[in-house]
């Protein structure tokens, strides 16, 4: 198993993700806090002040507002443990306040203000309520997250004494009999509880202050059994207390996670479920679950995960569509981007599998990034590949989920770059940054330096051990690199593991430099033949960034077809210096293709990833025919996995 390093031991330092985490943190964050903070008019903070007062019958804002603000606590935290920021600090802590003041106010230590607030009779979705709507768990969730977040921080602990309160009031109520069937209508909390048990069980300091201050009996494992549990009776409804009783494939929940194979539902519970039973595999070690996470994953990397990342093609219940089922005017939620990459990052925890890396990488680029406007203030909730000209990002939305989870993410960013395992150090992702790290034991600080991703194929990784040791370095070679090598004292290292990995294996010692080079070669892609959307149509990628046409750059529309010439690339002003793909379509006139991150920021206009290829057949049920039998696609049948070239593939590249 793979670890991630703390969050405060890994700083990014310089280039593309420097200057986007540096608009997050002080722009986007203060946009965010103050449209919640003024929200429906009373502002978020009021249902707890209602709550604090006992008041009842009205709640600002939808059921899962406690958690939307709870999960910017956490972004924030995040922000501010890489670079205080005092002001913030000041902002939580207010927070804080608020939301112990409305916890006091129930000697259970249950707090969703919604439920307190509008039906109190109805907790747990008991008694006539709906788990689905209330959102309970979840917004506990979130809670606990916030707190654990918070303290590792800056080790203040009200804030977490809050979400524990809130966490044994689930494990009094929640678990086997005599306690109650309970499980999750919107996950998250499994992942939370599993996080509350690393934490405790690792910090003998903590436990002691929560134990002194606050009169905790501290016991770690029952949060990991509660996490447990809610995995394991998910589909298991003979005896489920609360209502509905049977969720179905829209919460995750029609037969139990080790019959499932298939991703269905609501996509952001979905990837937020898998990241859960993948975190509790990990820390149990139960086979079973970890095999339905790499099952349920392979399902949707090889049928259901559109070409940004992205996941959730339809827009009815924001949910997984059939295999192949890949609209490009998908949903694609940004809250559903960054689900995914989270599970991508406990599956590459799990399995140690460059490939995981290479999804959690396109999903960041490609669907979550491109969630925020350049200016930082407006925001994306769908991420389509295709638009008439009507889709533009919002400066607030009725449902503002997007921007939290967004922040949580992008908060967090740093614990991926690097991972740790049994003398072997991992660069996972190619971003400049520092860090202090522990390999077997032997303490190493690692840079990036003039790290050129995403535009240019450079990368030094610079090695300071604290004495010189044999330890293995193991390079990530993204999937989208073209030619790549890593030069280690003259020696060239071009060849990867199974993993995905150029392993250089050396007695390093301070200062030792391994310079890396990478081919960005432009691409076109195709999708699978049965991506009935895509048929006769490629999309344009260079490095990890997908491409656009856009209409301020194409004024006759972007419904063209492209020629069979190369491709060429050139700097850019699209807000700001980027590279863009240049090449002539079939009659001859020329087409410019940005990164699809920055569209809709140069006014509103068509938009379109897919786009038709010279020579390529639009007929899509000759495609079918010809790549396969055309019965085994109407029929979902294995053979249609089976052709040849496509083993396991749902897009391919094919030009330079």
């Amino acid at each position: 198993m793979m670890n991630r390093p703390g969050h405060r031991q890994v700083r990014i330092t310089e280039g593309f993700w420097k200057e986007q985490l540096d608009k997050i943190h002080h722009v986007t964050v203060w946009d965010v806090l103050n449209k919640f903070e003024h929200d429906h008019k009373d502002g978020i903070m009021k249902n707890y002040e209602w709550v604090a007062e006992g008041e009842t019958g009205k709640h600002v804002g939808p059921p899962w507002y406690d958690g939307l603000i709870c999960e910017v606590i956490r972004g924030i935290s995040d922000i501010i443990a890489a670079s205080y920021d005092e002001a913030l600090d000041r902002k939580i802590e207010y927070y804080t306040e608020k939301i112990s003041l409305a916890q006091a106010a129930d000697p259970d230590g249950y707090i969703n203000t919604y439920t307190t607030l509008i039906c109190p009779d109805k907790r747990w979705g008991e008694n006539g309520g709906s788990l689905i709507w209330q959102h309970e768990i979840y917004n506990i969730g979130c809670l606990v997250e916030a707190g654990i977040h918070y303290y590792r921080a800056t080790e203040k602990t009200k804030l977490l004494s809050c979400a524990m309160k809130a966490a044994d009031c689930m494990c009094a109520v929640m678990g086997p009999a005599p306690r109650k069937n309970i499980v999750p209508a919107h996950s998250l909390a499994e992942e939370a509880m599993v996080k509350l048990y690393r934490l405790l069980k690792d910090d003998e300091k903590l436990v002691c202050i929560l134990e002194e201050q606050y009169g905790f009996t501290v016991r770690p494992q029952k949060y990991l059994e509660l996490a447990r549990f809610w995995i394991g009776r998910r589909g298991v409804h003979a005896d489920r207390a609360s209502f509905p009783h049977y969720m179905g494939e829209y919460a995750q929940d029609h037969c139990r996670i080790e019959e499932q194979s298939e991703a269905v539902g609501h996509a952001v519970r979905a990837a937020l479920l898998y990241t859960g039973l993948t975190a509790v595999g990990i820390e149990t070690g139960e086979e079973k679950y970890l095999a339905a996470a790499k099952r349920i994953w392979d399902n949707v990397e090889q049928t259901k995960l559109h070409i940004s990342g992205g996941i959730g093609a339809i827009h009815n219940e924001e949910r997984f569509g059939y295999q192949y089922d890949l609209p490009n005017d998908a949903y694609l939620e940004t809250c559903a981007g960054v689900a995914f990459a989270f599970w991508a990052g406990e599956m590459y925890r799990a399995f140690g599998e460059s490939r995981y890396m290479d999804a959690f990488e396109c999903a960041l680029y490609n669907n979550v990034l491109p969630g925020l406007s350049a200016d930082g203030v407006h925001y994306f909730y769908e991420n389509p590949l295709i638009s008439d000209g009507t889709v533009e990002r919002w400066s607030w939305h009725g449902c503002p989920c997007c921007p939290p989870m967004f922040l949580k993410l992008m908060g967090c960013l740093q614990d991926y770059v690097y991972a740790c395992g049994e003398n072997c150090l991992a660069v996972n992702l190619h971003i400049g940054s520092e860090a202090d790290l522990s390999v077997g034991g032997l303490p190493v600080k690692i840079e990036q330096k003039d790290c050129g991703i995403p535009w240019r194929g450079e990368n030094t990784v610079v090695l300071h051990p604290e004495r010189e040791e044999t330890f293995t370095l193991a390079i990530r070679r993204p999937a989208w690199s073209g030619k790549f090598c890593a030069v280690y004292r003259g020696r060239r290292y071009e060849t990867c593991d199974e993993n995905g990995y150029v392993l250089i294996t050396e007695a390093f010692q301070d200062g030792d430099e391994i310079r890396i080079s990478m081919e960005l070669p432009a691409m076109k892609v195709e999708a699978h033949p049965y991506v009935s959307a895509d048929v006769g149509r490629v999309a344009l990628m260079r490095g990890p960034l997908l491409y656009c046409l856009e209409e301020t750059d194409h004024p006759d529309g972007v419904d063209v077809t492209l020629g069979n010439g190369g491709l060429s690339v050139s700097e850019k002003k699209v807000c700001g210096p980027v590279w863009v793909i240049s090449g002539t379509c079939t009659d001859g006139s020329p087409f410019t293709a940005v990164p699809y991150y920055l569209w809709n920021n140069r006014g509103k206009g068509k938009m379109a990833v897919w786009v038709k290829q010279e020579g390529k057949d639009t007929d899509r049920k000759k495609a079918w025919e010809a790549a396969g039998e055309y019965a085994a696609h109407r029929t979902g049948l294995s053979t249609a996995a089976d052709l040849a070239g496509w083993e396991g593939k749902l897009y391919r590249r094919y030009g330079i």
